[in-house]
């Protein structure tokens, strides 16, 4: 098997897969494949800023050293399927956060507020941590990545 590319972003991104999704069209799947994230265990310790759509804070600039430091987690997952994912036993309680108002740009959701996909949720995270260079890095495998940013230019401002 050949070795895994280092990922070409500063922060770690990692991601709970729940295989709720077609894998050859997922955005964190996709992710995965192009060596920008990395998959966990369902199991495994995570340190850093979790994303769930239940968490009671949302995430904010603040944020940024902990991602900087211990990276950022996503879950893959269908909007559908949430009832099924234990976001109570993923990281840290006190780590995870949920993302503000936002806009989704992707084929699926387009126009959407809050639909976001794995990977737009991700590169939102960073980008509102003030890491913008990931963000972009993180959504440039994606046809939409430039119209996520463009569509939420206003809220990103608003939550630097």
């Amino acid at each position: 098997a050949a070795a895994a590319q280092p990922s070409p972003l500063a922060t770690r991104v990692c991601l709970w897969e729940f295989s709720q999704n077609d894998a050859r069209r997922d955005s964190g799947s996709k992710l995965v494949r192009q060596g920008l994230a990395r998959r966990l265990d369902a199991r495994a310790a995570f340190r850093g800023i979790v994303l769930a759509a239940d968490a009671p804070q949302v995430l904010s600039p603040a944020d940024a050293p902990i991602i900087a430091a211990q990276g950022l987690a996503g879950v893959n997952c269908s909007w559908r399927g949430l009832d099924a994912v234990p976001f109570s036993a993923l990281g840290r309680p006190e780590l995870r956060r949920r993302l503000p108002f936002l806009v989704a740009a992707n084929e699926v959701n387009y126009g959407k507020p809050l639909y976001l996909n794995t990977a737009e949720a991700l590169a939102a995270a960073l980008r509102i941590a003030g890491l913008v260079r990931d963000a972009e890095l993180l959504l440039a495998p994606f046809a939409s990545g430039g119209a996520f940013f463009a569509l939420n230019a206003d809220a990103f401002e608003a939550y630097a």
